[in-house]
């Protein structure tokens, strides 16, 4: 006769399994540890490599040891997430070429103009901020406020010479429509144009973004606010002082206070001089003969990423440093894949959005409030041959049926992305469609800058579509 199980019977069984779950996930914690503990330095001398990676990664390394030898770039680091997971992490050649020193997956490279994003987050998380507090019924009326209304910065000579100056919104700032075009009136932000601003000004080269905004507010703009797109440095400058004029905090705190609790702890003001330089950051390189130029500050010559701009008042429009993983991680939070999300969902389709501009409206690109955003679009559908004939006839195919444009999709369907580019510095941080971001640091800059960023833009997306079998575990 067969014995029933009694409640001590049921217990010992529950017990037995939790044990055997337990263990299970105690050798996943296990296995994760493992791969995402460095290895030793291998490579060859003469380019090492870090970090870590896993089968099926092969090709991002392939990539980055291919442009790092073609571009003569001394060191690059490159993070990629799958889902929300770390899955590789990697340093590759020399953080330091006088010293030999390897390029570790955690160090800070400055960011260029890829601060844009992080300073979009922190006006949009303000904003939220606010609305919360009930300054500000909703998220489009916050944006729709006048930046210098706001800011109230006296125009030098005491007089707004141009009185469209007052309608710049915030959000004009955020999608560069606030009617300064640098391609028409020069970036006041970098020289020639940023001498002429200071001989004007009877001041050194090191202006901060205060006076550089104040004497621009003395010009005239070069279309009307909103009514198309520029990309402009100065409109970010400005966002990052409406950041501490309504936070009462300096730019730098409040964006280190708003991405801790993410877990990104990288993220910083860089600064100018080389002694300077913020532990665990790479030295920056210029591309093979590129000459020496006066300092922004003293004037003696330097080698040009440590003088040739004043990076201190860059800090909103290009001025942060960070590493990969934590670029990566930034991406992640926004998207809310884990922890507590950096923006409401709304925010971020807010972020995502393609502007009300008539330059955007039948194009599967542009830019919204931070990203340069891509629309994916379905491929023309290929009709079968207009007759019966069987394959390796010459009869004409009926042309390809081009689909409609796609004109928007949720978050999670588009890529978003933004690259920034100093002397010494190149970047890119990329969100594809299917769940991978990737974030790619280089320690210089090549000459013939446009064809790297392409070529590396194009190598990463190809190395994503290569992978067999994306690895389970998380290293974050």
């Amino acid at each position: 006769m067969r014995k029933e199980s009694g409640p001590f019977g049921m217990n010992e069984l529950r017990r037995s399994l939790r044990t055997l779950l337990g263990l299970f996930s105690l050798t996943g914690w296990a296995l994760a540890q493992t791969l995402c503990i460095p290895p030793a330095p291998s490579g060859t001398p003469s380019r090492p490599l870090t970090g870590y990676s896993a089968a099926g990664l092969e090709a991002y390394d392939r990539v980055m040891q291919r442009l790092l030898e073609r571009y003569r770039i001394p060191g690059a680091a490159l993070a990629v997430a799958k889902d929300g997971r770390l899955v590789l992490s990697r340093g590759y050649g020399f953080a330091d070429v006088r010293t030999q020193e390897p390029v570790q997956p955690d160090a800070l490279f400055r960011l260029a103009s890829l601060s844009k994003p992080i300073t979009a987050a922190a006006v949009l998380h303000l904003g939220e901020s606010l609305v919360f507090q009930g300054v500000y019924p909703d998220l489009n009326s916050f944006l729709s406020e006048k930046a210098f209304d706001l800011l109230k910065i006296q125009p030098y000579g005491g007089k707004l010479t141009d009185p469209r100056l007052k309608n710049i919104t915030l959000r004009d700032l955020l999608q560069h429509s606030g009617g300064w075009h640098r391609g028409w009136a020069g970036d006041p932000m970098f020289r020639p144009t940023l001498s002429d601003v200071a001989r004007a000004l009877h001041r050194p080269e090191h202006l901060s973004s205060r006076e550089i905004v104040g004497y621009m507010l003395s010009r005239r703009l070069q279309f009307a606010p909103g009514s198309r797109s520029a990309y402009s440095n100065l409109g970010y400058a400005v966002l990052g002082l409406v950041v501490e004029k309504l936070s009462g905090q300096p730019y730098e705190a409040y964006v280190r206070a708003m991405l801790q609790p993410a877990g990104i702890y990288s993220v910083r003001a860089g600064k100018t001089r080389l002694q300077e330089r913020l532990p665990r950051e790479v030295r920056y390189h210029d591309f093979p003969g590129a000459p020496l130029v006066k300092s922004v500050l003293d004037g003696t010559l330097v080698n040009r990423p440590y003088g040739e701009f004043y990076l201190e008042a860059h800090t909103a429009n290009g001025g942060l440093v960070a590493s990969a993983p934590d670029l990566v991680r930034f991406v992640v939070a926004l998207e809310g894949l884990r922890g507590p999300p950096l923006l409401s969902r709304e925010a971020l389709h807010e972020m995502l959005r393609r502007p009300r501009l008539a330059q955007y409206q039948k194009t599967p690109r542009y830019y919204a409030l931070g990203w340069g955003v891509r629309v994916p679009q379905p491929q023309p559908a290929v009709p079968p041959l207009a007759g019966a004939a069987g394959q390796g006839s010459s009869e004409p195919r009926n042309p390809a049926v081009k689909p409609p444009l796609v004109l928007s999709l949720p978050p999670e369907q588009l890529e978003w992305s933004h690259d920034g580019a100093f002397a010494g510095s190149r970047t890119l941080l990329l969100r594809l469609p299917g769940g991978v971001v990737l974030a790619a640091l280089f320690n210089s800059r090549p000459w013939n800058d446009w064809r790297f960023i392409a070529e590396l833009r194009q190598g990463l997306e190809n190395a994503t579509q290569a992978v067999p079998h994306w690895p389970d575990y998380d290293c974050f």
